[in-house]
């Protein structure tokens, strides 16, 4: 077999991981309910998964290509997949054994498009999984709310601090609005429902 069909079966992405569970929790952060689709994006520099709630709230998780000890990726381009994310995350979490790190090979795709992992740190037994994926919507999950040239406002905060806020702020029917403000470094919520409701952030 020539050189040029052999890399031409070469799979999109072969990278291996030696801390399942750290990767578990990360993508528990963005499950919001039990059936929950994402999308998957390879490229040279890592994998982002990015999850959508009713098109208006988009939440990435990104995984550099510094956290896997082998990361190979063949791809031209930028390939995208649709994928169970509960599914995803309940097949992670069969490789991860508690008290012990455990290492494992995911590779995109298999000879039907499939998403497989696989336990590599075991002389004696083997998990092996195929997850079915599926073409993403068409439609863009790159939302772009800031007109050509300008500079978007963005701000950190504590995610304990945060949810207390939209806890406290989440009305039947209420509107939320956000204040920025640089100097004090601030964030407002302002809610308006039965009653008015402002809660302030320090960053």
């Amino acid at each position: 077999m020539s050189s040029s069909a052999l890399e031409a079966e070469a799979p999109d992405l072969v990278c291996q991981l030696d801390n399942v569970q750290g990767m578990v929790d990360a993508l528990s952060a963005v499950r919001w309910k039990r059936h929950q689709d994402a999308v998957v994006e390879l490229s040279e520099h890592g994998v982002v998964l990015i999850v959508e709630d009713t098109g208006c709230l988009q939440a990435k998780v990104y995984l550099q290509r510094e956290l896997f000890i082998r990361y190979e990726y063949n791809a031209e381009g930028r390939p995208r997949f649709g994928v169970s994310l509960g599914l995803f995350v309940d097949c992670l979490n069969t490789f991860s054994l508690p008290g012990r790190s455990s290492m494992i090979e995911i590779q995109y795709p298999g000879p039907d498009m499939q998403l497989l992992v696989k336990s590599v740190d075991s002389l004696d037994a083997c998990i092996y999984a195929e997850i079915r994926t599926r073409i993403p919507d068409t439609i863009s999950w790159d939302y772009n709310f800031e007109p050509a040239g300008s500079t978007p406002l963005t701000f950190t905060v504590k995610s304990a601090a945060l949810k207390e806020a939209i806890d406290d702020l989440e009305w039947p029917g209420s509107s939320i609005q956000i204040l920025l403000q640089p100097v004090p470094p601030c964030v407002t919520f302002k809610g308006e429902g039965h009653g008015d409701l402002q809660t302030s952030c320090i960053m």
